[in-house]
């Protein structure tokens, strides 16, 4: 019917990762009908990448299920002219790495309560995922495997959202030509994961246990000088005791981040709702309360910085990327069906579905691949140094001053200013063998 066919406006592009990029967007229907909505498409690259397009559909398919405050929830997905696309829930506020990345720019260290308090929003995600049924009843079988900073969502109002249960399983069936896809997500997975056992879901209780350290901390768990030396850390699994990095943690706080980061998964909680459970327990027993309004108030900081970054570099956060997308924007439906009543018909192999009523006419494709490859290359060129511009206008000041944080240990130097501007090392000869097809592209670097 054309009355409920949705249409989708592209407003700007405001994200962009190794397997898609995201839209912000807009539904429009009958009677002046508008909703924000965001718009993840698969980028050109992968499009001939048959078997991991079809992952993401099922997977795409299988969060049509999931109807959760904790979850970024799917409302529809389709294809034209050969593009993927899923259109979702648009959350306005920061993801947990740009919240990090702040407090650590500021030397500010996030309070105890609320890192257990994202932590537990997290596992409560997590541990609806893991028990969701489809309409007759049966396990979905869920998996996120890749529960890291950059996937959980917090609004302004300090709501927690789990995104990219979608292309999580997507990205461990892509082949070995395209490992650059999952460069920077060895950090988070799980002891077992690198040794070729069965992924299961206490691989992201695992994961949940590398945020929470992370959070209090305030710096990296695992991360090595190279991806490969990140996988031997988390297959080595030698958890720091994050105490040497601020000593306020209290005891009852590492009990229960000690048993969620465990190498042995049986010695792990083997639910998020174990460890939900523990962790609001410990929020119980502390000296000050946290609501959503402590969690907000360090994210619209963030937000606010990033906004401020935006409009002083006069341009969207793709760069040259963005530029070439936003000359060009173009409007685009969806499926006049939800994806919702879909996924009770549709079968997990099925072919790519259609977006009925209209092309997907998405702004860096449609005859401008060769052009936004071409812009890709150059955004991630060194710019010449430009001539010093005059100081930017100092951001007001908050209202109150931030928690000074307790005494940190000193932070290793940082790199030499010349070494951003190296040129990048030529690629690395390939084993010239058939890959592996029954397991992860890594196992060629360390066996089963």
């Amino acid at each position: 019917m054309s009355e409920s066919q949705q249409r989708y406006h592209v407003i700007e592009r405001i994200a962009a990762g190794g397997m898609a990029e995201v839209f912000r967007g807009e539904s429009a229907g009958i009677e002046g009908f508008r909703k924000k909505v965001a718009i993840k498409r698969v980028l050109p690259k992968l499009s001939a990448n048959r078997e991991f397009i079809q992952m993401f559909l099922d997977e795409a398919r299988l969060c049509a299920y999931l109807s959760h405050s904790k979850c970024v929830q799917v409302f529809d997905i389709g294809q034209g002219s050969g593009a993927h696309f899923i259109v979702m829930e648009y959350v306005d506020g920061a993801d947990l790495k740009e919240v990090l990345d702040y407090l650590s720019a500021h030397q500010m260290q996030m309070r105890v309560e609320v890192a257990c308090r994202v932590a537990m929003d997290v596992c409560e995600g997590l541990a609806y995922a893991h028990a969701a049924c489809d309409h007759q009843g049966r396990s979905l079988e869920i998996v996120h495997r890749d529960i890291s900073p950059h996937n959980v969502l917090i609004t302004r109002f300090g709501e927690v959202k789990l995104v990219d249960f979608g292309l999580a399983k997507a990205s461990s069936h892509l082949t070995a030509e395209d490992e650059d896809i999952v460069k920077g997500k060895f950090g988070y997975l799980a002891p077992e994961v690198t040794m070729g056992q069965r992924a299961d879901r206490r691989v992201d209780i695992f994961a949940a246990g590398i945020l929470l350290w992370e959070m209090l901390a305030g710096r990296r768990l695992f991360l090595g000088e190279s991806d490969v030396e990140t996988f031997k850390l988390v297959r080595a699994a030698e958890i720091p005791d994050p105490r040497q990095f601020r000593p306020d943690i209290p005891e009852a706080v590492l009990r229960v981040l000690g048993k969620a980061l465990a190498k042995d998964p049986a010695q792990r909680y083997q639910t998020g709702d174990e460890y939900a459970r523990d962790l609001g327990l410990v929020l119980r027993g502390l000296a000050s309360p946290v609501t959503y309004l402590d969690i907000a108030e360090i994210v619209r900081l963030a937000a606010d910085e990033r906004a401020r970054r935006r409009k002083a570099e006069g341009k969207s956060q793709a760069g040259a990327i963005g530029d070439v997308i936003i000359d060009a924007l173009h409007e685009f439906s969806g499926s006049p069906g939800s994806l919702a009543a879909e996924a009770m018909q549709a079968t997990l192999g099925t072919p790519g579905i259609e977006a009925g009523g209209g092309s997907f006419e998405d702004p860096s494709s449609w005859g401008l691949d060769a052009v936004f490859e071409e812009a890709a290359k150059s955004a991630r060129q060194p710019a010449p140094a430009p001539a010093a511009p005059a100081a930017p206008a100092a951001p007001a000041a908050p209202t109150a001053a931030p928690r000074p944080p307790p005494p940190r240990a000193a932070a290793p130097p940082p790199a030499a200013a010349g070494a951003a501007q190296a040129p990048p090392p030529p690629p690395r000869e390939r084993v010239k063998e058939e890959p592996k097809k029954d397991g992860p592209f890594w196992r060629r670097w360390f066996g089963s």
